[in-house]
């Protein structure tokens, strides 16, 4: 079995890994850049932690994924990016969380065509 570097993986890693810590350390910040209210609530930090285990996978999916495992993060983000979508059109949330889903799509269909480009 054949393994590649995809740097559309490599790119969402390091989003991945930025939006956790600022999750962690800075959500307000983070959030407020959005329009959001500042979290009161230690949630925020939970969801951070998650989003920063994320990267683990995605490290390692990049440098010994099969091209099934590679393409199995598109459809990840393509569900999270739906998810989102779903939480702004019923009215849950401010539409610009699709700002999130914006980069979890773009980036999902850089590795695609990178998934096409290496068969």
């Amino acid at each position: 079995m054949q393994k590649f570097n995809y740097l559309s993986l490599t790119v969402q890693s390091i989003y991945v890994l930025i939006t956790g810590l600022q999750l962690i350390f800075i959500p307000a910040t983070l959030l407020g850049m959005f329009g959001f209210d500042p979290p009161t609530e230690i949630w925020i930090k939970v969801l951070g932690v998650l989003v920063l285990a994320l990267v683990i996978p995605y490290f390692s999916i990049n440098s010994a994924g099969s091209k099934e495992v590679v393409l199995s993060t598109v459809w990840f983000r393509i569900f999270v990016a739906a998810g989102f979508l779903l939480l702004v059109v019923s009215g849950q949330t401010k539409s610009s969380l699709l700002l999130f889903a914006g980069v979890d799509i773009a980036t999902a269909v850089w590795t695609w065509f990178e998934l096409k480009k290496k068969s």
